[in-house]
């Protein structure tokens, strides 16, 4: 079988970020949506999935959990070489798309869960069956396979509006729930929308885990850590920019984040026109 050009030559790149660093990589859902299912394409079709973990074994990348990254770093850079992969919101795919794929190359990766979503459908994509969030049963399955489960709050709010307290129970209450439901202990969480300030690092540092990632550029800072997150439209060069954690630095440039802020404008308004068909992003 031939392997299509674009991915030769992104090899290359990946290998050589394999030897700089390690990564933490995002996902949300793997499935093929329809635009209007999904606006903000959180969720990547199966065959794209399938060859970025390709790529990420092809370059040689060791594979381990967001906790196992955490303590191999011991609280600084982690070394290089290794690969974290995790999803947001435990969506359903998690289970019946992501799990078959990274099985076959004997990953283990991590899935943070919001409790207060489990087996119902996600907020933000339309409400097909395939789109919904795991069910408790589901997540054993995922921790019978050697998955390390996270926690994500108890309904996704955004930490950096809430004071410590607020933060406290929807991070602490989340970890206590997914560890009833487990019987394993959640080491990692993951701040909903990648959005974080003073009073929910502390929260999060105070309810006992080990450390929390972000999304998009970060630090190793192990409570505001570092995460390439993946969506459907990106093509592989714009994937190993967030990898090296370039992609930031590049978007945070005036005349890009006049168009990222042009795009969201269009997606909100796209997103109401939606709503108004009915019932397909209730919750």
């Amino acid at each position: 079988m031939s392997v299509p050009p674009a991915r030769t030559l992104c090899l290359g790149p990946l290998q050589a970020i394999r030897r700089r660093r390690s990564v933490i990589v995002g996902y949300h859902g793997i499935a093929r949506s329809p635009v209007w299912d999904d606006l903000s394409r959180l969720q990547v079709r199966p065959t794209r999935f399938r060859a970025q973990v390709e790529m990420l074994v092809e370059a040689g990348f060791k594979f381990v959990t967001v906790a196992e990254l955490v303590r191999l770093a011991s609280g600084q850079e982690p070394p290089p070489g290794y690969a974290a992969i995790s999803f947001d919101d435990a969506m359903r795919t998690t289970v019946t798309a992501a799990l078959p794929v990274l099985r076959e190359y004997g990953i283990r990766a991590t899935a943070y869960v919001t409790i207060g979503f489990l087996g119902r459908v996600s907020p933000w994509i339309g409400a097909k069956r395939e789109n919904r969030i795991a069910t408790a049963e589901e997540l054993l399955e995922l921790a019978a396979a050697g998955w390390e489960l996270g926690a994500h709050t108890m309904t996704h709010p955004d930490l950096s509006l809430l004071d410590y307290d607020a933060c406290r129970r929807e991070i602490e209450d989340s970890k206590s729930a997914l560890e009833r439901i487990s019987g394993l202990p959640v080491e990692t969480f993951a701040y909903p929308f990648g959005s974080y300030g003073p009073a929910s690092v502390q929260a999060a540092r105070d309810s006992g885990f080990i450390a929390a990632v972000s999304t998009g550029g970060g630090s190793w800072d192990p409570f505001r850590l570092t995460r390439a997150m993946v969506g459907n439209l990106d093509p592989m060069p714009l994937v190993l920019l967030k990898l090296d954690d370039r992609y930031e630095l590049l978007m945070g440039s005036p005349p890009i984040n006049v168009l990222r802020q042009r795009s969201k404008q269009i997606r909100r308004w796209a997103q109401k026109q939606s709503d108004g068909r009915g019932p397909a992003n209730t919750s």
